[in-house]
């Protein structure tokens, strides 16, 4: 017979997983990297914005495959698939560390990164027009 377990916060990824032995499996939350610089040629922005908007839109259908791994069904009452689902459904969706923590931060970053592109992009042409304009002909 299983003891029942006390009611409390939600399990999160960083939270060490204690099983029903009573063996408490200690985790690590990684974290986000950071920093850097690159360049994007002008006339391949347009492709360099597609190409970074399909990869957060595949980040973004992945979330759901992560939220759907924090919702797994046991299958069985036994306390080893019980442990294994909700060490798994922390894994994939309990707060910072998670599966879906780093799939919403690469999201976030890519959304970052594609304005970021766009206002550059901007920036230049608002700068080719002023220097159309600018220099027109002398007046002497």
């Amino acid at each position: 017979m299983s003891v029942p377990r006390p009611p409390g916060p939600p399990v999160q990824a960083s939270d060490p997983a204690r099983l029903s032995t009573g063996q408490v499996l200690p985790r690590r939350a990684v974290e986000m990297p950071s920093g850097g610089s690159f360049s994007v040629d002008l006339e391949r922005a347009p492709q360099t914005i597609r190409e970074l908007e399909s990869a957060r839109d595949q980040l973004a259908e992945l979330m759901v495959v992560a939220v759907r791994l924090g919702k797994v069904d046991p299958g069985t009452s036994d306390e080893v698939s019980r442990d294994a689902a909700s060490v798994l459904g922390a894994v994939a969706t309990g707060g910072q560390g998670s599966l879906l923590w780093a799939l919403r931060s690469g999201v976030d970053r890519l959304n970052l990164l594609i304005d970021a592109v766009r206002a550059e992009i901007a920036t230049y042409r608002n700068a080719e027009v002023a220097n159309r304009y600018g220099f027109g002909p002398s007046q002497a």
